[in-house]
C-alpha cells in the first residue's frame, strides 16, 4: 500500500488512527470507546558523534533535521493572499498562536510554490505576516502548514541531555554550529557549564531559545574524546522543500525520503532545479554525508555537455552513484557558483532498498528514550507497547511504554538506527 503525505496530512487532525491498515478509532475528550488505540507515527534516529582525541583533527558531525521537533500548529487551505500576509479560513484570531519562546514559519505543500518557506513575523487579528512576498508562492486554495522553528533547548535539552562536553568558553567545549549562508560564516553554540545554560560565541546571554531553522543543517564540532549519542524525533514529513540557496556555502536538512537516492531528491530539470555546466567548475556541487558513517557521496553535477547530460560525479564522469540509495537522514551541502535562488527537494514516503545501519553499539553507552505524547489525557489502566517500522507499512513489537509526565516513554535500541514509532495503547 502507497501511504503518501496527503494521508497525513488527513490524519493529523484525528488523533487516533491506525495509519497502516487505514482502520479509525474515534476517542471522544470524555472517553474511550475502542479497547486499543495507536497513535500518529513519529521518527527517531540516533546518531553516535564522534570524539577527538589528542592530535586528531576536531571531528564535524553533519546533522539534518528534516523531523520537525515541534508539533504543528495549524494547517489548511488559504483563504486570501495580500502581498506578504495571508489568512486560513477556519483560524478566527491567529493572535492566539503566537508563542514569543518560538520562531514561525509557513511551509506551502501544493501548486506552483511547493515546498516554499517563509518566516511569520506577525500574528495579527485576522491574518499571518510573513518575511517574504508570498504573491509568487500561493494563491486561494493553496495547501500551507504552520511550524515552529525548533530551538536549541527542543533539540539538545535544557540541561544539555546529550552531555556535550561543556565549559565557559567555546573554544573549550564541544559546539552546536549553524551555517549563515548569507554572511558565509558559522553561529557557534555550547553549553555553559557554570551558568548552566546555552550560550550563543563570545555572548553573555541566554541561548537556549535560539532557533534552529528548517531547513538548514547543522553540525557538531567535538573537541572531546569518547563517542556520544543523541537522539533527534519529530513528525513524519514527506512534503517537497524550495531550499534557499545563496552563492557559496550551504548546508540544508532534507524531507523524508524512504527511496532516497540523489536522483529521486533533486529533478534534473524545472524551474528550480541546480545550475548546470559543461563541467564541474561551471555548475553547482552537491554532497551528501551520511550522519550514521560520516561519510559524504559526491561531490556531483548536472552536466549540460550534449553527450553527456545528467547527474555526474566529479572526477569520475559517471552517473552510476546517483542511483544508488542513501541514508534518507542526509545532509545536503550545495555550493552554489551563480546567484542566490531556489533549488527544489522531494520527498517520499514509499519505500525504497533496505539501508545497513551498523548498530554499532559500545559498552556502558547512556540510554535514550524516546517520548510520544498523546492527544487526549492518558486514562488509568492502560498497557501501552511502542510499535516500530523502518517503512512506514511494516509494525513489530519494539519495547513496554510507560506514562511519564503525561506522555509515553519507551527506551530506544542500543547503538545507532532510524526507524518510526507508534504507541499501541489497550485499556487494562
Amino acid at each position: 500500500m502507497t501511504i503518501d503525505d496527503s494521508y497525513f496530512v488527513k490524519a493529523s487532525f484525528s488523533p487516533l488512527r491506525n495509519l497502516i491498515a487505514c482502520i479509525m478509532f474515534f476517542l471522544p475528550t470524555s472517553g474511550w470507546t475502542q479497547t486499543e488505540a495507536y497513535t500518529n507515527p513519529r521518527g527517531y534516529y540516533v546518531a553516535k558523534i564522534a570524539g577527538t582525541t589528542a592530535g586528531e583533527t576536531q571531528k564535524r558531525t553533519y546533522l539534518g533535521v528534516p523531523l520537525t521537533a515541534v508539533a504543528k500548529a495549524a494547517e489548511g487551505l488559504v483563504s486570501n493572499v495580500n502581498g506578504d500576509a495571508f489568512s486560513l479560513p477556519f483560524l478566527t484570531s491567529p493572535q492566539e498562536m503566537h508563542d514569543p519562546a518560538r520562531t514561525a514559519y509557513v511551509h506551502v505543500i501544493d501548486g506552483a510554490g511547493r515546498g516554499f518557506i517563509s518566516d511569520i513575523v506577525e500574528f495579527r487579528q485576522n491574518d499571518f505576516k510573513c518575511a517574504a512576498n508570498l504573491t509568487s508562492w500561493m494563491v486561494v486554495g493553496t495547501r500551507v502548514r504552520i511550524f515552529y522553528h525548533p530551538n536549541l533547548t527542543d533539540l539538545f535539552g535544557a540541561t544539555n541531555q546529550f552531555s556535550l562536553a561543556s565549559g565557559t568558553s567555546a573554544d573549550l567545549t564541544d559546539n552546536v554550529v549553524t551555517w549563515d549562508a548569507v554572511a558565509q560564516q558559522e553561529k557557534i553554540y555550547y553549553y555553559h557549564s557554570v551558568r548552566q545554560r546555552w550560550e550563543e560565541k563570545n555572548v553573555n546571554a541566554d541561548a537556549g531559545l535560539a532557533a534552529l531553522k528548517f531547513p538548514y543543517g547543522i553540525y557538531i564540532i567535538r573537541k572531546s574524546s569518547g563517542n556520544l549519542r543523541i537522539s533527534l524525533s519529530g513528525e513524519i514529513s514527506a512534503a517537497p522543500i524550495l531550499l534557499p540557496v545563496r552563492t557559496g556555502e550551504n548546508v540544508f536538512s532534507l524531507p523524508i525520503n524512504l527511496s532516497s537516492s540523489l536522483a529521486n531528491i533533486i529533478p534534473e530539470s524545472g524551474a528550480f532545479s541546480p545550475i548546470k555546466g559543461r563541467n564541474a567548475n561551471r555548475a553547482d556541487l552537491i554532497t551528501l554525508e551520511e550522519p550514521y558513517s560520516g561519510l559524504q557521496k559526491g561531490p556531483f553535477y548536472l552536466s549540460s555537455r550534449p553527450n553527456a547530460l545528467g547527474w555526474r560525479k566529479v572526477g569520475a564522469n559517471t552517473h552510476d552513484e546517483t542511483l544508488e540509495p542513501i541514508d534518507f537522514l542526509s545532509t545536503l551541502l550545495i555550493h552554489r557558483r551563480g546567484p542566490a535562488g531556489f533549488v527544489r527537494v522531494e520527498g517520499s514516503l514509499e519505500p525504497g532498498p533496505q539501508l545497513f545501519i551498523p548498530e554499532n553499539a559500545a559498552p556502558g553507552e547512556t540510554p535514550l528514550f524516546g517520548e510520544i505524547a498523546f492527544p487526549n489525557p492518558i486514562p488509568p489502566k492502560v498497557i501501552a507497547i511502542a510499535e516500530v517500522s523502518t517503512d512506514l507499512q511494516n509494525w513489530s513489537f519494539s519495547a513496554n511504554a510507560e506514562v511519564v509526565n503525561g506522555v509515553f516513554r519507551f527506551p530506544l535500541p542500543s547503538g545507532q538506527g532510524r526507524a518510526f514509532y507508534r504507541i499501541k495503547a489497550t485499556i487494562e
